[in-house]
């Protein structure tokens, strides 16, 4: 195998190690030595790619979000019509939620220790802010084409990640009380009605 493909394949077999490592031990429980293990590397090999623990727990985390952005993006290719985009997407709550859900207390227990060192609070929320970046340019586009007469695009982005993240918290938190996808889907067609879209009704 090419040194290339070699390294490759090492980050992202430590990459996974460390999720099985984080999600079985927590964040302040788990080891470089654990995760080494578990990726069958030596703990040289993990600092050639990750400068700390807290590097590689960064590194999962926009992995995990990279996917979501993936998915968003494929939704907004594959429906022109700005209305009927949003819609797909809340439709997607339900599978991220499930995704989610298996790492809840390691996202909790990740964010209270983040919450102590800034700079380490900055990498973590920095996705938020492209994600309210991107709704935001395409509310612009539609403001462009005649809806949100009376909205700030880039307020309007985050109202909507605003209706996403609540409704993720709110169905990890009380998982069997609701279709958190419908909730999404509910959600964002009101916001959708009220800034001037005339979207379709059905989910």
């Amino acid at each position: 195998m090419p040194k290339q493909a070699r390294s490759e394949a090492t980050y992202h077999a430590l990459l996974d190690a460390a999720e099985q490592v984080f999600a079985a031990q927590g964040y302040a429980a788990a080891s470089v030595a654990a995760i080494c293990r578990a990726a069958g590397v030596s703990k040289g090999a993990f600092y050639h790619h990750f400068p700390s623990k807290q590097a590689i727990f960064l590194a999962l985390l926009q992995r995990w979000l990279q996917r979501l952005e993936g998915q968003l993006r494929h939704q907004r290719r594959a429906h022109p019509d700005i209305a009927a985009a949003l819609l797909a997407m809340s439709t997607q709550v339900q599978q991220v939620r499930r995704e989610g859900r298996r790492h809840w207390a390691l996202w909790l227990d990740f964010w209270r220790y983040a919450a102590r060192d800034p700079a380490v609070w900055a990498a973590t929320v920095s996705p938020y802010r492209r994600f309210e970046q991107m709704f935001a340019e395409w509310l612009a586009e539609a403001q462009r084409q005649g809806a949100l007469p009376d909205e700030d695009p880039h307020t309007a982005g985050r109202v909507l990640l605003a209706l996403a993240m609540g409704v993720l918290v709110q169905g990890m938190l009380l998982p069997d009380d609701a279709d958190w996808g419908q909730v999404a889907y509910r959600g964002v067609l009101t916001l959708l009605r009220g800034w001037g879209f005339t979207p379709p009704t059905t989910a």
